[in-house]
């Protein structure tokens, strides 16, 4: 996947882009990319809901197994957020 990305930017390296990642967006984020795509600013929803109240812990039979896999990698941060 990552070269597959980085072949994107080459080949649109001479076009105006900009690259949002999924895990960084939210409300300010977006006024960003409407702003960048010359949109008028909008207050945007959207019909996903949050489908769990308890912690991640809670929903995964192995979760120990997982911690352990997870911790020291770039993905760590993930046994701590709030699905």
């Amino acid at each position: 996947m990552e070269m597959a990305t980085a072949k994107a930017l080459e080949y649109f390296n001479s076009t105006r882009h900009m690259i949002v990642y999924y895990e960084d967006i939210n409300r300010s984020k977006l006024k960003v990319v409407q702003e960048f795509l010359g949109l008028p600013r909008m207050k945007l929803t959207s019909r996903q809901v949050k489908i769990h109240n308890r912690s991640l812990s809670d929903h995964i039979k192995n979760w120990e197994d997982v911690q352990k896999t997870l911790m020291g990698t770039p993905y760590e941060e993930f046994l701590r957020s709030d699905y």
